[in-house]
């Protein structure tokens, strides 16, 4: 630890000492003025009204675990996994969708439009986890309001202010560390108020080093995966009347010289600023109970480049990305006899300008060539979705029905016609989109019920696939080359999910789902008279097109055990398989493409394998003392792409243990061990080294503490 760390850490200790010393003095705090977080279950929970899987995950949840981001906490729920190309911005997949496949958002609707093309920053890496109240997700299109969702939805919600009784001020903090990556994190919120003005600032530090990997013949190996951020908000609400709220948030993130081995650049900066004013106002009418307003900007300014690689000093490449998303949303709820309404209207505005700056110094001279990646590209979408809830004795039916209206443009110049053939013509492209589901939820009997889930859900193709210009941004060696022409993704879902749930047994479920994707994205091979990579290295120029349609099938399955117990035990296992019935593999000697073939059937690649995990945890003094241990079993996964070249991988084990102990109301700490045995493993979905075949693995044992203080 370095110098400057080490000065922090005892400043943290310090203040940690007199939180200790004055804690007496502070037990005349009123019980009613402090905000107690109620248990709740870590395995998917599935709402008794609700045909469809959600997963809720609470603020107490996520201080049981240390991650450095939420990405990597959602990995922990079942078919959810994340692609890792660093040491943080671990990128979510559901069921074996990615990317805009999944539909991410912040605060009930704030959207964010990454800057990086490799997606080295993701939505979910836009918001730091110990600034998150609660995380909604749910499997398969089946949420419409926040927007059109093909493979899944994930809600974001940060800590809002709150009103109080009279006037009260308080404050929370926490100190992390950990081992392996020397990493420190320090978060602090001062919040409080009274019923008319109410208020919450909020500041984060994180500096980590390289991780190593566990022990890989007898020695470890360290990734360059090294990352500095910080980040700071402030919200104010307001309450003019007891059943109105007004609350103006800005918060902003920055990142530096964040380290990514599978990326061909590194993170200069990221400097990200999200503004939204949000209202809301309760029991309009008999009718009428609810009506929700935002606005909202969010603002990325991404910086990348090689400078921290060997090849700086012969080739420098910079890259500049600004992307901006404005947007608003109206919603109303209505309930009248057995019918719960919502409807409402939303809009986003998004708008991406990017260069790359690449310069060549060779035997004395100096060449520089700059180029777009998007040159004012924009993409607007306008939505209207209505949702109905019926309620009767034993069974509840959701039906919701959503139509996007999609325009985009952009002001490149680029077109590319050869021997007549049209590849890349930046014409106005235009979508109407239609989403809709239907589910049942049926009570069998008081413990036991059943639900059907069938859904439909449209995705317009994103900027990246449609305008991007010439980068490696896909799982294989090419270059990729975007195109306007693209239709929408649709995904047919269908999901039976079969529930018992007994106070004194626990809670069990089961899960099997079916989806067919038509007009599945993917990308062919350019002719190289069309059009020439400009990456070295690389094989060729892919660029994006629809292919007829994929397949994906799978089941989950998890069990809690009650709450009324001291032992508990949990156990949760989930898999996906997907093919494609006919894609084209592209057969390469040496750097050079000399052929094609047609396979049909193949699998898809980035599939991640079979996995379960297990857990036990005792309450000792009252619950105050929780130890718990978990094993997870990672399957072998066959199942690769032969069309991409995907190399099969190893399954593993791996048990991690903690323990979280209350000292006493204004203190808590969590602290322990994963990955025991220092185990050398890596994620089917870790992205290789960049410039070799060699995969990026996770991190061997690590030790680590979190410290929580309120007042």
């Amino acid at each position: 630890m370095n110098k400057k760390n080490k000065f922090s850490t005892i400043i943290l200790l310090q203040t940690i000492l007199l939180f200790f010393n004055v804690k007496t003095g502070l037990s005349q705090v009123k019980k009613d003025s402090v905000i107690v977080l109620q248990s709740v279950t870590i395995v998917d929970s599935i709402l008794k009204t609700n045909p469809c899987i959600k997963s809720e995950i609470t603020k107490e949840q996520l201080q049981t675990e240390t991650t450095r981001d939420v990405g990597d906490y959602l990995r922990s729920i079942p078919n959810v996994s994340g692609v890792r190309k660093g040491g943080i911005a671990v990128d979510p997949v559901i069921r074996g969708l990615k990317f805009s496949q999944l539909n991410v958002v912040l605060d009930n609707g704030v959207k964010i439009e990454n800057g990086c093309p490799n997606r080295m920053d993701p939505v979910s890496s836009h918001i730091e986890i110990e600034d998150i109240e609660k995380i909604e997700l749910i499997k398969g299109p089946y949420m419409l309001k926040y927007g059109s969702s093909l493979g899944g939805f994930i809600n974001l919600s940060s800590e809002q202010p709150k009103p109080y009784d009279k006037f009260e001020v308080h404050a929370k903090a926490m100190y992390g560390f950990e081992t392996n990556w020397n990493g420190q994190k320090e978060h602090i919120s001062i919040y409080g108020g009274n019923k008319k003005v109410y208020f919450l600032l909020s500041g984060a530090y994180r500096n980590y080093g390289n991780y190593e990997s566990g022990n890989l013949e007898c020695h470890d190996t360290t990734f360059n995966s090294s990352f500095k951020k910080y980040n700071y908000s402030a919200k104010i609400g307001f309450s003019p009347k007891a059943n109105q709220s007004l609350i103006l948030s800005l918060y902003e993130i920055h990142g530096r010289d964040v380290l990514y081995p599978a990326l061909p650049m590194d993170e200069k900066s990221d400097d990200t600023r999200i503004i939204s004013l949000d209202y809301s106002i309760k029991n309009l009418s008999k009718f009428i109970k609810t009506l929700d307003v935002k606005v909202y900007q969010s603002n990325v300014d991404h910086v990348m480049d090689n400078s921290k690689r060997t090849t700086w000093n012969s080739k420098q490449m910079i890259s500049d990305v600004n992307a901006t998303n404005t947007g608003g949303r109206i919603e109303t709820g209505m309930q009248t006899g057995k019918h719960v309404f919502n409807s409402g209207f939303d809009f986003e505005s998004i708008n991406k300008d990017g260069t790359r700056t690449m310069t060549m110094q060779m035997m004395g001279t100096t060449s520089t060539k700059k180029s777009n990646l998007w040159k004012d590209a924009s993409i607007q979408n306008a939505g209207v979705f209505v949702e109905d809830k019926i309620i009767f004795k034993s069974s509840t039916i959701n039906a919701s029905l959503r139509a996007d209206f999609n325009n985009a443009i952009s002001e490149d110049t680029l077109l590319i016609v050869k021997n007549g053939v049209e590849y890349f013509n930046n014409l106005k492209t235009q979508f109407v989109n239609i989403s809709s589901n239907l589910g049942i939820t049926k009570k069998i009997t008081t413990n036991f019920s059943v639900s059907l889930a069938i859904g439909r859900g449209t995705r317009s193709p994103n900027m990246l696939e449609r305008f991007i210009k010439l980068m490696a941004v896909g799982y294989d060696n090419y270059d990729y080359l975007g195109n306007p022409q693209l239709k929408p993704e649709i995904n047919n879902e269908a999901d039976l999910t079969f529930v018992f749930s007994k106070q004194k047994y626990g809670n069990l479920s089961a899960n099997a789902f079916y989806s067919y994707v038509q007009n599945f994205i993917s990308a062919d091979l350019l002719p190289s008279s069309v059009i020439k990579p400009q990456t070295q290295g690389v094989l060729g120029v892919k660029q994006f097109v629809n292919t007829d349609y994929v397949t994906f099938k799978g089941f989950e399955f998890g069990y809690t055990s009650s709450e009324n117990y001291k032992l508990g035990a949990s156990i949760i296992a989930a898999y996906t398989y997907a093919e494609i019935p006919k894609v084209t593999k592209y057969i390469v000697q040496g750097t050079q493409v000399v052929g094609s073939s047609e396979l049909n059937n193949d699998p898809l690649s980035e599939i991640p394998p079979f996995e379960a995990t297990a857990g036990i945890n005792y309450k000792f003094l009252k619950g105050k003392l929780i130890p718990k241990i978990a094993l997870r079993l990672v399957a072998n996964q066959n199942n690769v792409s032969e069309a991409m070249y995907e190399q099969k991988t190893s399954g593993f084990g791996l048990i991690n243990l903690s323990v979280r102990y209350k000292i006493n109301k204004f203190s808590s700490l969590t602290t322990g061990v994963n990955n025991i045995f220092d185990r050398s493993y890596y994620e089917h979905l870790n992205r290789k080294i960049i410039g070799t075949t060699a995969k990026l693995y996770e991190p061997g044992r690590v030790f680590f503490i979190n410290i929580y203080l309120s007042i």
